[in-house]
């Protein structure tokens, strides 16, 4: 097997993947050469997990158990060495997942990596980042993750927690919404993919009545039934964006404000699925950031789609960027 390939991980809350990754390192867009996928259902336990993910890397090795792994995690890391801090999606607390990949799996060089900066790092390899030195991703789905690329290095900070931008405060007040995460106020609590769709349901259980119910039809609304209301002018729909976005583009704006990256991606299921909102978030976060962050900055949609994790996961994997001692930090 080529030196010049990886096993790459991605591991959220709905979905397992494991890919073998070649052509990494060389002029040439990194390709999967093959991948398993299953669903993480209800056998979630960091056991199961484990020994499900060390039969799919062995499956995709191809006889070769020396390629290097980089697993990207929805999950807030602490240090450096693959200790899950909180994954509120998998409902793992302090667990040592990084060591029990490495006992399932010796002798391999093995990364944990948040799952949103392995995505980042993909982007910024690959995607819509390829070209220029310092990028800031975010991506809004089932909740709300940003990441980093700062000089052509991962942004990691002295915990390996930089970068969650989904946790940052955007409602101060002791009824703010409740976040994954147990503290209130995220953005994540008002726009992401979940809370917002919880939000939503309960609104139209209450006796709210709005146009997005009539485009869901008999499936459950989502942020582009949503959307759609409020492009035709809806009023429970465009009160709802109007409350969102500024949020959305405060947090955006301060990001921007804070690194200064040439590039600024936005992705995930939500946006993705949402214009009239994103250009909404887009409008206020030019408002907000300070002028001179905005000078030559390129708004850019995610490039890579569902692959980017595994595509991140193995570089950083293949590089050695989420080793013990040197590694990446939330979920889409």
């Amino acid at each position: 097997m080529s030196a010049t390939t990886a096993i790459g991980i991605d591991l959220g809350g709905t979905n397992l993947r494991v890919a073998r990754v070649e052509n990494i390192g060389g002029e040439e867009t990194p390709v999967l050469a093959a991948e398993h996928r299953e669903k993480v259902a209800d056998a979630r336990d960091p056991e199961s997990i484990v020994e499900r993910l060390g039969t799919a890397v062995e499956a995709l090795s191809d006889g070769d158990n020396t390629l290097p792994v980089g697993v990207g995690i929805a999950a807030m890391l602490r240090g450096h060495e693959g200790m899950v801090a909180n994954s509120p999606h998998l409902r793992w607390r302090d667990t040592p997942f990084g060591d029990m990949m490495r006992a399932r799996l010796p002798g391999r060089p093995i990364s944990v990596i948040n799952d949103v900066n392995a995505v980042t790092y993909g982007e910024y390899a690959c995607g819509a980042g390829r070209g220029v030195d310092n990028i800031v991703a975010v991506f809004f789905g089932t909740g709300i993750g940003g990441g980093a690329v700062i000089h052509g290095t991962l942004l990691e900070g002295a915990n390996n927690c930089a970068a969650e931008i989904g946790h940052t405060k955007v409602v101060l007040s002791p009824t703010a919404r409740l976040c994954a995460c147990g503290l209130r106020g995220c953005v994540e609590a008002y726009a992401g993919g979940n809370a917002l769709l919880q939000r939503v349901a309960e609104d139209v259980a209450a006796g709210v009545s709005t146009s997005a119910a009539h485009h869901a039809g008999d499936e459950p609304i989502n942020p582009g039934h949503i959307d759609r209301a409020a492009h035709e002018g809806d009023g429970y729909a465009v009160a709802l964006w109007n409350e969102i976005a500024p949020l959305c583009g405060l947090v955006l704006a301060n990001v921007v404000t804070f690194l200064n990256p040439d590039r600024l991606i936005i992705g995930g299921g939500v946006m993705s699925r949402t214009p009239a909102l994103q250009k909404l978030v887009i409008q206020h976060m030019r408002k907000l950031a300070n002028p001179p962050a905005l000078e030559g900055l390129l708004v850019a949609a995610a490039a890579l789609g569902d692959d980017a994790g595994l595509i991140g996961s193995a570089l950083l994997g293949h590089r050695g960027q989420a080793a013990p001692g040197t590694a990446s930090g939330t979920s889409v």
